[in-house]
């Protein structure tokens, strides 16, 4: 088990990886922070300006044996394109929350260049290949990428992923949950603490399972799942979803629980009921954090103030949003100022 971290165009630079840890994990901790942020492969006139191509951060994390976070929030001080190989097995699901670079692993280009809204993507990899990213100078970039490796998919029960075909790739839109839970990782007051490997490692799991639920055979087939584990019949489990999208588009915000209920053509017992066997909490619960998460990306991607974010999420006091917040992710709201563009 390792974890490096390398802040660039700066006085800290804070490297540890324990000579216990496995080639593999040594050499991809080296590839990543080494060869990509000392610029082992600039041109001549980069190589005379000293190397200096990126302002940020990378860090690369084992959170178990074989399952691996990558965090990226840097700034290219220089165009340049990186390439290194990517010589083990495995799932890589990347999330892209900024950034116009364009990714491409072998022959597969990733569909995660600039445009409004986060994007992610699953690729699956059975032989080595090679991993090439080309950015502009100037350009901040904001991404992970979570690798998992043939061990940790066979102990997880997923040992059917290893056989998917080669450079197979899943892409999608991420949910406002899996946006904020990376806004989560990639903040920096967010690192620390005794329990700071157990929390990265959850709210890594919950970015894997929407991942791997884009590769469910057909949505039938999964509601069907869906409903059997939660024991609702697919048409009640399909009322949820609804009730759940329905509560996050906020048009429910100024309702009762009656009002709820009514639009939704159901006894108003009946509905918390199903809603709390399909999601595990309350209809209020999930409407609470479904406007906080819609404060957090309006002070993302359009910058407005706390005040602002505090109405938004329906709290009176930014002091009493800013404690609601930190209790639902782990941290202050005011860590995600200063986060907005493309």
């Amino acid at each position: 088990m390792f974890a490096a971290t390398k802040t660039f165009a700066s006085i800290v630079n804070r490297r540890e990886v324990p000579l216990s840890s496995p080639p593999q994990a040594q050499a991809l901790t080296a590839t990543l922070l080494d060869r990509l942020g000392d610029g082992g492969a600039l041109d001549a006139s980069e190589q005379a300006a000293g190397g200096r191509v990126l302002h940020g951060t990378l860090s690369l994390t084992e959170l178990r044996e074989g399952f691996f976070l990558h965090r990226t929030d840097v700034t290219y001080l220089r165009g340049m394109t990186s390439r290194f190989p990517l010589s083990g097995s495995g799932v890589r699901i990347v999330l892209k929350l900024q950034g116009g670079g364009r990714l491409r692993i072998g022959e597969q280009a990733l569909p995660l260049a600039a445009g409004p809204g986060a994007r992610a993507a699953l690729v699956t990899l059975c032989e080595p290949a090679l991993y090439e990213h080309r950015c502009r100078a100037s350009s901040r970039e904001r991404m992970l990428v979570i690798t998992l490796l043939p061990p940790w998919l066979e102990q997880a029960g997923l040992g059917d992923l290893n056989a998917r075909p080669h450079l197979s790739m899943a892409a999608w839109a991420p949910s406002p949950r899996a946006v904020c839970i990376a806004e989560q990782l990639l903040s920096p007051g967010a690192q620390g603490g005794p329990l700071h490997g157990l929390l990265q490692e959850r709210l890594a799991l919950e970015l894997v399972i929407e991942a791997l639920a884009q590769l469910a055979p057909a949505p039938g087939a999964a509601v069907v799942a869906a409903a059997e584990m939660a024991s609702l019949r697919p048409a009640e489990y399909q009322r949820a979803c609804r009730l759940r999208d329905w509560l996050d588009s906020g048009a429910a915000d100024a309702l009762s629980l009656g009002g709820i209920a009514q639009h939704m053509g159901c006894n108003a017992s009946t509905l918390q009921s199903q809603f709390r066997q399909a999601f595990g909490k309350a209809i209020f619960d999930h409407l609470r954090e479904s406007r906080l998460r819609r404060a957090a990306n309006a002070i993302t991607a359009q910058g407005i103030t706390m005040a602002q974010a505090a109405e938004l999420a329906g709290y009176r006091s930014p002091a009493n949003f800013s404690t609601a917040f930190r209790r639902l992710y782990g941290f202050a709201p005011k860590n995600l100022l200063g986060r907005k563009g493309g």
